[in-house]
């Protein structure tokens, strides 16, 4: 039997990537009483064109008529509503290491909708503590609390060498959602999805951008900084931008 695909989910994986960006800002807007907003003034605020801004939205509808502004009143509950979080997504941490106990003690998760539901680690020594309220409980209470509290996106900070394991009785409980902080790619059934983020790899990432920016610099002389004799430099013109 072929599924056919859900309205709203065929979407470019950038796409999905923009729409909490564009959340953010616009809950930013809100807070300060903006109530209308164009696709330029967003897409600028953002630092990427209107047309791709309004080519992401089109996926959902367009969410204005053409020439129209944006309601931001609106537009928030729309893209918390097509996100998933318009109500609260139950969560849990499985890994209650130092970067476990980060995760555990970031507010945000709550305010954005990810409420934590369980801490679990098979460290006895951790079990029992408390990290805002939420005691730290032994994996063999996952399941139990995966399957009551009907939690749908785990958060995933053990070792590489045990993520595999661990990520099978998260599934097996009932998880469809695994964000993985482990070093090492996971192998899960078709209905469960996976995103790896690699904090080696993105510090090794920005290290190579810096690399770039400080060979630029020494390969500029100070003549070129300052303009060569009876030479004036023009301003506002590069098109390259650091950031």
């Amino acid at each position: 039997m072929v599924r056919k695909k859900r309205k709203g989910c065929d979407v470019p994986e950038a796409t999905i990537h923009r729409l909490p960006l564009y959340l953010e800002k616009l809950k930013l807007l809100q807070a300060i009483g903006v109530e209308d907003v164009s696709s330029r003034q967003l897409a600028e605020s953002l630092d990427i064109k209107a047309s791709q801004l309004r080519h992401d939205f089109h996926y959902f509808g367009g969410f204005s008529r053409p020439g129209r502004p944006y309601q931001v009143e609106k537009l928030v509950p729309a893209l918390e509503k097509i996100i998933g979080i318009a109500d609260p997504v139950p969560t849990i941490i499985v890994g209650a290491g130092h970067l476990g106990q980060a995760l555990a003690n970031y507010q945000n998760l709550d305010i954005q909708g990810f409420p934590i539901h369980g801490i679990f680690d098979v460290n006895p020594r951790l079990i029992g503590l408390e990290i805002r309220g939420q005691p730290i409980r032994d994996m063999d209470e996952m399941e139990g609390i995966v399957r009551r509290e009907k939690v749908l996106i785990g958060i995933l900070t053990v070792p590489g060498s045990h993520a595999q394991a661990v990520a099978d009785q998260m599934v097996k409980a009932g998880i469809v959602g695994i964000f993985n902080f482990a070093p090492t790619d996971l192998k899960v059934p078709r209905g469960v999805v996976v995103r790896n983020e690699r904090l080696a790899v993105g510090i090794m990432s920005l290290s190579f951008k810096v690399k770039c920016i400080l060979e630029t610099q020494m390969q500029v002389s100070p003549a070129d900084e300052v303009g060569a004799p009876g030479e004036t430099t023009a301003e506002g013109h590069g098109d390259d931008q650091v950031s």
